[in-house]
């Protein structure tokens, strides 16, 4: 029997064409760009983004370059801003509403709009680009509301995880542990509402530190979105967890299963094999969790909308530093929770006071 031989999939709109095979002037631009500046240059745009903010806007422009690669390869000859024609942005707009949601089309044109500031800095205020971006802003939806779930209910189901993983009689020691981790894992995203990268890759040492005694949680500005460190105290409330979780369970999961090498990982969340929990895993299971036992999917990235519409609502005098706890770059971005929770509180005021009237009509 012969064996077939494998092919690479051929490359799709979808597959952002790499900054190697970038046209000239836009490969040698962004690099220039991105190469650390000295201390005696002028500040260019770029000079602040994260390494995160350039790898979006790096995938996002070069699913542009790809497309035009694929329908349009004579373009790539011109300019990058020469490209952007009204005919050209329309078709591909097409190609993305095909196959995307409307923030999801959104999103892909703030990252052409980004790389477009270090590529060509001075875009007319009416071009093609800008009047698509401005109108996508206005107009993009998600496709699916979200339900809202306040923070107590997902801190005490971590709680109960947890409660169960000690307490279950019949459970194997694996069990216990991963239930453990689990519930931790909710309950920390719930005081801490981390972006699920970095949420997913704390280590023991690194993110996760230990000073004097107590644990601090610790991110460095290359690795935040909003390019600014973040530290913060390990949640009081979960202190003890912490510890039953690093001196009892994770070193179950570092075991492995039965027969295989302890990889020796200083990741926090650890998987049943003994290797790092991969992110992507992590939110899988977080998401399923919540589905079966609240009867609603919430992965890791809605726990930072529960944070902000459950200090809307319980505390609405902090909302305005709200922004400096979920890492958003501007209060603005935290206020539609603080609208939202508003609404909800005025919509509830309207049925009692409506259940009282119709009560009292009814009963005459």
């Amino acid at each position: 029997m012969t064996r077939k031989s494998k092919t690479s999939a051929l490359p799709t709109v979808k597959t952002p064409l790499p900054v190697s095979d970038w046209p000239a002037f836009d490969r040698t631009t962004w690099l220039e760009a991105k190469a650390p500046a000295d201390i005696f240059d002028n500040p260019h745009r770029g000079s602040d983004w994260a390494n995160a903010s350039w790898r979006k806007a790096e995938v996002g422009y070069g699913r542009w370059l790809r497309w035009l690669t694929l329908h349009h390869p004579d373009q790539l000859a011109l300019p990058p801003e020469a490209r952007l024609t009204e005919d050209l942005l329309r078709a591909w707009h097409a190609s993305l509403a095909a196959t995307l949601a409307p923030m999801s089309q959104l999103s892909l044109v703030e990252d052409v709009v980004r790389a477009m500031s270090v590529l060509a800095p001075k875009p007319k205020a009416s071009s093609p680009l800008t009047r698509l971006h401005a109108n996508l802003r206005a107009t993009a939806r998600p496709s699916r509301n979200k339900r809202l779930v306040m923070a107590d209910v997902l801190r005490d189901l971590g709680r109960a995880m947890m409660n169960e993983a000690l307490a279950t009689p019949d459970w194997s020691e694996r069990r216990r542990a991963v239930a453990f981790r689990d519930g931790l894992a909710i309950s920390l995203l719930v005081y801490r509402p981390f972006r699920l990268k970095n949420f997913g890759s704390l280590r023991i040492g690194h993110e996760l530190v230990q000073s004097a005694g107590k644990w601090h949680l610790v991110l460095p500005r290359a690795d935040t979105k909003n390019n600014r460190p973040f530290e913060a105290p390990f949640p009081k409330a979960l202190l003890a967890d912490l510890t039953t979780y690093l001196d009892r369970f994770r070193p179950i999961l570092l075991a492995g299963e039965a027969g295989c090498t302890p990889s020796g990982t200083d990741a926090l969340w650890v998987s049943e094999t003994g290797t790092a929990l991969d992110p992507d895993a992590l939110s899988r299971r977080i998401a399923n969790i919540t589905e079966v036992r609240l009867n609603c999917r919430i992965p890791p990235h809605w726990f930072r909308d529960v944070a902000a519409t459950t200090i809307a609502v319980e505390a609405p005098r902090n909302i305005a530093d709200a922004h400096l706890i979920l890492g958003h770059a501007s209060p603005l971005t935290t206020q539609k929770h603080y609208i939202q929770a508003q609404s909800l509180h005025a919509s509830a005021k309207f049925q009692a006071a409506m259940i009282e009237r119709l009560g009292s009509t009814n009963s005459k």
